[in-house]
């Protein structure tokens, strides 16, 4: 496509679609090298980057889309600095980080220009039934851009469950080896008795589905902006 082969600044998006590529391509690169060569805690940079090319295309799509159809953003035009609806406010779309109001934003967009999609275009712009509920399950986990970006958050609470390297209980550990379950990788502080003081365990089962769900909609929304770009700005 033209925008491939063009500065950023030239591109019909303002270059949003293409920066969420790059943003998937290292997250892509990241993941197929993370069995090969795990690092500690890699979950939260691959992640985040998954995270941050979904924002992009988000925003891609809501700019092609008034630029197209000359759709202004409430009493800003078309042509001026993007802005997102969240409720009933326009907010500058630099000052929007969570996916929920972008996502919300998108999905009017398609609903209210679904006849001249439908005119004009040659794809079916169906998305899945399950699409809403992964944009919830992201969001709750990181509704700000900051949880896999920061060690601590205003979260407390949620800052706990960022590590897979968890606090656990001995006898739990004990009882899971016990009954031949998964391995046990465990690290244990115990005082001059020998016993066990502090125990903590490897446990990335939670990071792994994190990433599956954020890997899943960076691709979705990757294929749609390709399509978006080819049958509404000609490539460019």
């Amino acid at each position: 496509m033209l925008y491939m082969m063009l500065p950023l600044d030239r591109h019909f998006d303002s270059g949003f679609g293409a920066v969420a590529d790059s943003f998937r391509d290292a997250a892509d690169a990241l993941e197929n090298t993370r069995e090969n060569t795990p690092t500690l805690n890699d979950h939260l940079p691959i992640s985040y980057l998954y995270r941050h090319a979904i924002e992009l295309y988000l925003k891609s799509a809501i700019i092609i889309f008034h630029r197209k159809l000359n759709i202004p953003y409430g009493d800003t035009p078309a042509s001026g600095e993007p802005k997102v609806l969240d409720g009933a406010k326009w907010k500058p779309m630099f000052n929007v980080h969570g996916l929920q109001p972008l996502y919300r934003h998108f999905c009017f967009l398609f609903e209210d220009h679904a006849e001249y999609l439908s005119t004009h275009t040659n794809t079916d712009w169906s998305f899945p039934a399950e699409l809403g509920q992964w944009i919830s399950d992201i969001e709750e986990t990181d509704s700000s851009s900051t949880f896999f970006r920061y060690p601590v958050t205003k979260d407390k609470a949620k800052d706990k469950e960022k590590s897979a390297i968890r606090e656990d209980d001995y006898g739990a550990m004990l009882s899971k080896v016990k009954q031949n379950q998964r391995p046990v990788k465990a690290f244990l502080m115990v005082g001059q008795d020998q016993n066990v003081i502090e125990a903590f365990s490897l446990d990335d089962t939670r990071s792994k589905e994190i990433i599956g769900t954020l890997k899943q909609v960076a691709e979705l929304f990757s294929n749609c902006h390709a399509v978006m770009v080819g049958e509404l700005t000609g490539g460019a």
